[in-house]
């Protein structure tokens, strides 16, 4: 069986139901009051809009909510698309890791096996080192001429050569340390690009999405939406992310992507704790190099995922960071219990407070 056809085989037995995953998965006991509560008193705080957020406990049973306004009078929905932004990483890494469970690569090539030379990009770094962010590349999200060149044309789409474009010099000599960079998983979209002779969105596609039925999610300026997308609270008001598709480009296969938290519950559960990668693969995802420093709670960095020391235990999964959107993900190792909180505004957020709290409460179950 192929590792697509594997993913497709367990997807019922992640949901805990006979058939394919939906793109609506169940909502059944819990304990629901506390967790509204909790998603109320977030969206009632100062500086609040709305959070979306779901609870997938280890039996396959789900709980999602939603509390507060799309960014103006209209109450958010849990079928509202919200930006996850670096959730984004998750699933590019994905993509590599089961290409390296197929043979196609190894995680110890370095991208000049995949890639052309490119100014101020070390040819001789890792895959492996790309995936966990110990690769030294300058950051293109930093360089604020990107960010001009989306306000001059909202309607302009970025390819991932016009965002490798602007790297500076490299921060630090592969493997020193680490340091969060955007750019390694530009680089890593290109690499899958060229090992499949396919796009980053059709891969997405048609190893994640399609297999596992995750069908609220989209990748923004490269594909239509998947639902009705939330307006957002930004430094500059409540905006439609749609009117602003030059800076949703921006993302790419690094933080583009917009989703649901009940689907990307789902897919938490699925990365760490389901079929999409082998047992061995999984084991390398989970190999950890020390913490860039920059995230709260965070213990570690794998690959494409970080590891959290919520409530005095651990946790794996990512964070997204956007102007439009906010999101972590926690899949609780010693429960089995995936979390996920996604809020439609940048700053403020408080992601990394609600997130924690809401496992919590569900882990008293």
């Amino acid at each position: 069986m192929t590792l697509r056809g594997a993913i497709a085989a367990a997807a019922a037995l992640l949901a805990g139901c006979d058939g394919p995953l939906s793109s609506a998965p169940p909502t059944v006991s819990g304990p629901e009051p506390a967790l509204e509560a909790a998603l109320d008193d977030w969206a009632a705080a100062p500086g609040h809009a709305s959070v979306s957020a779901s609870v997938l406990f280890a039996d396959g049973t789900q709980w999602s909510g939603a509390s507060g306004t799309a960014g103006g009078d209209a109450p958010l929905r849990e079928d509202d698309l919200i930006w996850i932004a670096s959730l984004t990483k998750t699933m590019t890494g994905a993509l590599i890791l089961q290409l390296a469970d197929e043979g196609r690569l190894s995680l110890d090539d370095p991208l000049s096996d995949f890639l052309p030379p490119r100014r101020n990009v070390d040819p001789s770094i890792t895959l492996r080192q790309l995936l966990n962010h110990t690769n030294g590349l300058d950051n293109y999200t930093t360089h604020a001429a990107l960010g001009r060149a989306a306000d001059a044309d909202p309607a302009r789409v970025f390819t991932a050569d016009e965002l490798l474009s602007v790297l500076g010099p490299p921060h630090f000599v592969r493997g020193a340390r680490t340091e969060y960079t955007n750019t390694a998983f530009v680089l890593l979209g290109q690499v899958a690009e060229a090992v499949t002779r396919r796009t980053v969105v059709e891969l997405y596609h048609e190893r994640l999405w399609g297999p596992l039925g995750l069908g609220e999610i989209f990748l923004a300026g490269q594909e239509p939406p998947a639902g009705p997308v939330a307006r957002a609270l930004s430094a500059d008001g409540v905006v439609a992310p749609l009117e602003h598709v030059s800076l949703l480009s921006l993302g790419n296969s690094a933080w583009g992507l917009f989703s649901t938290a009940r689907t990307q519950a789902r897919w938490g559960r699925a990365l760490f704790a389901g079929p999409v990668l082998s047992a061995g693969l999984q084991q390398e995802m989970r190999r950890l190099v020390p913490a860039a420093g920059n995230i709260p709670g965070e213990s570690g960095a794998g690959l494409g995922i970080r590891s959290y020391g919520y409530l005095g235990r651990q946790q794996l999964g990512h964070s997204g960071g956007s102007p439009f959107g906010s999101s972590l993900l926690l899949y609780d190792l010693a429960t089995g219990v995936t979390v996920v909180v996604l809020m439609n505004q940048g700053a403020g957020a408080d992601h990394f407070l609600l997130a924690p709290r809401l496992l919590e409460l569900a882990t008293r179950r």
